[in-house]
């Protein structure tokens, strides 16, 4: 489609009376997005046009994105109309908008992965889970920002990313990007990376969904690592249907339809634990326990195991990996790090080689406490952080402590690399999101989004656009 014909479909569709974009094409899922391509009432070429504008429009303020696309987003918007008209589809992806994580090499986008020293690097390759999404034809619009290594320190030179919903809220870490990016409209699927909760947790503070698949489900090769025994690659989106199509183009291995019949499935609640995070979350959670039982669902009591001695030994092992990680430029360019994966890092690099000897016999136990828990139960429901949604100045009070408000919550399924599921579920007084995650056995992706997807078309918490941006 030339120029000319470009701005002839999109006047009246991409513009309002002041010639600012509008919104509605950015509101679809997915599937409905994917549907209309198909019958030709709307275009990936004017689509892509479209969410550029409204990037220029919007990110000045929210800061998700540290590279854009440009003129390779628009040849793979091209391609994509060109395909689809031709009858060749790639599947539910194909010209829908992404992004990822600037951890992520991308041959036609520095990566920088928040590191000051990384800022000029341009790839000569795509990390593999880029290519996938190149391959089901995804448009690639973007980058999305990333702390420091993917820790806790801010990105060098990049102001944090601003929380879409209001100003003073902590948006997460370290998928920050990502979150704020999907709940903003910038994209329909990002991709981001899960340590410790980075994809939880960002998924929850922004009112969207987070998928943390089972390790190893989604390819880590050409993605800089954190920690790469608990490095995990997943995608957030609206919805969980939209996660599943993500997984579809960018899962390694099997790929089972979502099971959505939830009759007879047994969702395992831990009483001692709710009482751990905030009330508003807490409420949340007991709705979404009702909801599930209207689903067919049937409510057991577990207790998780304790998890004190696998949060240490996962500490030590963090430390000892990330340092091996950064040796080959660290300490030579200490200047260009934080003082928080500094100290990780120096941690590491003064360990004795034995410290991290007993760590799988940890691992393996928790993990077999785990599978036992997974024998009453199918799925368990769980809180994201220890408290609710923290302002930025409650979050930065919190990292001054040893167990900042939720790596109970989250890490342990880094260690064992179970799946888990991030989900709104519900709204504040103030109108501001909450939610919860849903873990599941490794062989259960399928149950575990199904019973997202159940949940997500009896709610609809996860339609609720910013209202800042509304």
């Amino acid at each position: 489609m030339d120029d000319a014909r470009l701005g002839a479909a999109t006047e009246g569709f991409f513009s309002d009376a002041e010639g600012k974009p509008i919104d509605e094409a950015f509101n679809l899922d997915v599937a409905e997005l994917g549907r209309r391509y198909r019958d030709r009432t709307l275009s990936p070429v004017e689509v892509e046009r479209g969410l550029a504008a409204r990037i220029a429009r919007l990110d000045p303020e929210l800061g998700a994105f540290t590279a854009l696309g440009g003129e390779a987003a628009r040849a793979a918007a091209r391609q994509a109309e060109a395909e689809l008209a031709a009858g060749i589809d790639r599947g539910p992806l194909h010209g829908v908008p992404v992004t990822v994580k600037d951890l992520c090499l991308t041959r036609d986008m520095p990566t920088t992965a928040g590191l000051r020293g990384f800022a000029d690097r341009l790839p000569r390759r795509d990390a593999g889970v880029v290519a996938r999404l190149r391959e089901a034809g995804a448009v690639l619009v973007g980058k999305t920002y990333t702390t420091a290594g993917a820790f806790v320190d801010p990105a060098a030179d990049r102001p944090f990313p601003r929380h879409p919903w209001r100003a003073d809220l902590f948006p997460g870490m370290s998928s920050t990007g990502a979150g704020v990016a999907v709940a903003a409209g910038l994209c329909s699927v990002a991709i981001g990376t899960d340590t410790g909760g980075s994809i939880r947790l960002p998924s929850l503070c922004c009112g969207v969904s987070g998928f943390k698949p089972t390790y190893g489900r989604v390819g880590a090769e050409g993605v800089f690592e954190s920690a790469p025994s608990l490095d995990h690659v997943g995608p957030i989106a609206r919805s969980v249907a939209d996660l599943a199509a993500a997984m579809t183009a960018i899962g390694q291995g099997e790929s089972r339809h979502p099971v959505v019949d939830l009759a007879g499935v047994r969702i395992g609640v831990d009483r001692h634990t709710l009482e751990q995070t905030g009330s508003k979350n807490r409420g949340a959670i007991e709705q979404a326990v009702g909801l599930f039982g209207e689903l067919g669902l049937t409510t057991v009591e577990v207790t998780l195991p304790p998890v004190a001695e696998l949060l240490a030994a996962t500490g030590r092992l963090q430390a000892w990996e990330t340092a091996k990680v950064h040796a080959p430029w660290y300490p030579a360019h200490r200047e260009d790090y934080g003082p928080g994966l500094a100290a990780t890092i120096e941690r590491g690099r003064a360990m004795p080689a034995g410290d991290v000897d007993g760590f799988e016999e940890v691992r393996a136990t928790y993990r077999q406490q785990l599978d036992a828990l997974f024998g009453v139960a199918d799925l368990i429901i769980l809180p994201v952080l220890t408290i609710d949604t923290p302002t930025l100045d409650e979050w930065d009070g919190a990292m001054r402590h040893a167990d900042p408000l939720g790596a109970r919550f989250t890490k342990p399924f880094n260690v064992t690399g179970h799946p888990a599921l991030a989900l709104p579920g519900g709204f504040d007084a103030e109108g501001l999101p909450l939610g919860f995650q849903l873990v599941g056995r490794p062989a259960d992706e399928a149950l575990l989004l199904g019973a997202g997807i159940a949940f997500q078309q009896a709610s609809d918490w996860h339609r609720g656009p910013p209202r800042a941006l509304s």
